[in-house]
C-alpha cells in the first residue's frame, strides 16, 4: 500500500496509467492484489479431505445446492422440478 501511495505522489501520471486497466468498474490490478492478498486464507482448505467429504452423496447434494442458490438466488427450489 504505502508503494502504491508513493507512486501517486511522486509520478502523477501513474494513475491515469493504472485506470486503463479497468473493466467496467472493476481494476484489474487491484482485484489481482486483493486474490493474492486472500489467497493464503484460501490455501487452507485441507485438500486432501476433499475427496473423502465427495463420496458422501448427501453432502456433495447439500453443499451444490447450496452454492447454486448463491449463484442464483431469484430461482426458488420448487421451480426447478416443477
Amino acid at each position: 500500500m504505502a508503494i502504491g501511495v508513493g507512486l501517486g505522489y511522486l509520478i502523477p501520471g501513474v494513475e491515469g496509467f493504472i485506470n486503463k486497466f479497468a473493466v467496467g468498474t472493476t481494476n484489474i490490478p487491484i482485484a489481482i492484489g486483493l486474490i493474492l492478498m486472500m489467497f493464503r486464507r484460501l490455501a487452507k482448505v485441507h485438500l486432501r479431505r476433499i475427496g473423502r467429504r465427495l463420496r458422501n452423496w448427501k453432502i456433495l447434494g447439500l453443499s451444490l445446492f447450496q452454492i447454486g442458490s448463491l449463484a442464483h438466488p431469484d430461482v426458488h427450489p420448487g421451480e426447478l422440478f416443477s
